[in-house]
């Protein structure tokens, strides 16, 4: 009977001991799946830290690039457009599916239509974007610059190095990058951006 009781003990011990791990478990399963799937949940138009990594720095040459244009024929790019050869820029990063980006263009696009660009050439470029749902976006904003394609990311993320939206380019003459706003950028930083690469 002795020895029937000392079998059973460790018998019903080892059933008890992995009900303790398997809760933890469970709780450390639940947190990496609650993590993943707040990953995969992150919104495409949360802009990157300042302190990403990107292609485009500055003090550093702009990189040059051509797209078609949006709202009619022909090309919309630089230095063509602005942003060297003598010509100022901005360039305006954005998308119609880009919350920040809907927050920032109805005052951003009355900015640059009341001249508050000064001399420099304003380029928009719209990233992974429907061409219906870019058009309309333009339409009902009232952008009036010209605005590239950038249906695959190519400029975008290809040589801008841009992993959300909207971001903003300012580019003096020489074709150097003055500043990169990661960000909404507001009409009172538009203006203080013209003015710091001398196209007020």
């Amino acid at each position: 009977m002795t020895s029937s009781n000392n079998d059973e003990t460790p018998v019903s011990a080892r059933a008890r001991t992995p009900r303790p791990l398997l809760i933890g478990a469970g709780i450390a399963l639940g947190v990496i799946i609650i993590g993943v799937v707040s990953l995969l949940l992150q919104s495409p138009s949360t802009p990157p830290s300042p302190l990403a990594t990107t292609t485009a720095k500055v003090g550093g040459p702009v990189p040059t690039f051509s797209l078609k244009n949006l709202m009619g024929p022909g090309t919309v790019g630089v230095p063509q457009d602005g942003g060297g050869k003598g010509k100022a820029a901005v360039l305006i990063f954005f998308a119609s599916w880009c919350g920040p980006c809907q927050e920032e263009m109805p005052s951003l696009a009355a900015a640059v239509r009341n001249g508050e660009a000064g001399n420099a050439a304003v380029i928009g470029i719209d990233g992974a974007d429907q061409v219906g749902a870019a058009t309309a976006f333009v339409q009902k904003n009232g952008i009036t610059f010209p605005v590239g394609i950038d249906s695959i990311y190519a400029v975008t993320s290809g040589q801008f190095g841009f992993s959300g939206l909207p971001e903003t380019v300012f580019v003096n003459a020489k074709g150097i990058i003055t500043e990169i706003r990661f960000g909404a950028t507001t009409p009172a930083i538009l203006r203080q951006g013209v003015r710091a690469m001398g196209a007020a």
